[in-house]
């Protein structure tokens, strides 16, 4: 089992299309939940014992901060919204697969930014929440006939490259660890960056082998995906269901 974890995380790092190959077999499973959890937990113990005021004393989160405990809320948070990532990711990628181009990203980013803009309705006028948490089902809704298209044998292996996808983050977290010991926000946001645009590429490359979708449309999906994660983030938490503290640990950590 360690050793076939340890080839699958080395293909998802340098050979993402070799890695959505290899998530195609039932034994990917278990390796691939390895490296995610093995991500959470290396997360959460940084998180918790990093310099609470660092990369950012002014942050929103950083008065909040109660060690462990505290991130140990926060970290319980991950796997829904990580989930919520790949089932937003296994819609989108149905979206395009067919169609042309530029019609579908075109209605994909008007989808995704609907639920942004009645967020902002909602702040900025007298909107109650009932009418916030049907706007939401709304937009969540769209999604329903894009996964009734997906069959399990489909959606397994998008669900094993995701999971896999986490040792990028785990392979960045000496840079971030380096980062905090020295004290140096710069050097931190410049991990953190190159860690995201290493996880879009191989991201991209990975659901393109899997889905047989072209470069660009994989992207988009994989980019709006994103998108819709937050969105469904900020949505729970504007109807009460993700405290303040956790949202902003969640958003600026």
């Amino acid at each position: 089992m360690l050793d076939r974890t340890l080839r699958l995380a080395k293909l998802f790092m340098f050979s993402p299309s070799r890695a959505a190959q290899a998530c195609r077999e039932r034994s990917a499973l278990a390796p691939c939940a390895a490296i995610y959890a093995a991500f959470t937990v290396a997360y959460l113990l940084f998180f918790a014992f990093k310099p609470f005021d660092f990369p950012d004393a002014t942050a929103p989160y950083a008065r909040q901060a109660e060690g462990l405990a505290f991130w140990l809320k926060v970290m319980l948070w991950q796997p829904p919204l990580e989930a919520a990532w790949i089932v937003f990711l296994a819609g989108l990628a149905a979206w395009f697969a067919s169609g042309r181009l530029a019609v579908r990203m075109a209605l994909a980013t008007a989808w995704a930014a609907a639920p942004f803009v009645l967020m902002a309705v909602y702040a900025s006028s007298s909107m109650s929440k009932p009418p916030l948490a049907a706007g939401t089902l709304v937009w969540l809704g769209l999604f329903v006939p894009l996964w009734r298209r997906l069959k399990s044998a489909q959606f397994a292996p998008l669900l094993c490259l995701m999971l896999g996808l986490n040792v990028i983050g785990l392979a960045v977290l000496p840079g971030m660890i380096a980062a905090a010991l020295a004290r140096s926000p710069g050097l931190f946001q410049a991990v953190q960056a190159a860690g995201a645009l290493w996880l879009l590429g191989c991201g991209g490359l990975g659901l393109r082998a899997l889905t047989g979708l072209r470069l660009p449309r994989a992207f988009m999906a994989l980019v709006l995906s994103m998108f819709f994660q937050v969105a469904l983030a900020f949505s729970l938490h504007l109807l009460g269901v993700v405290p303040k503290d956790i949202l902003k640990a969640l958003l600026y950590a």
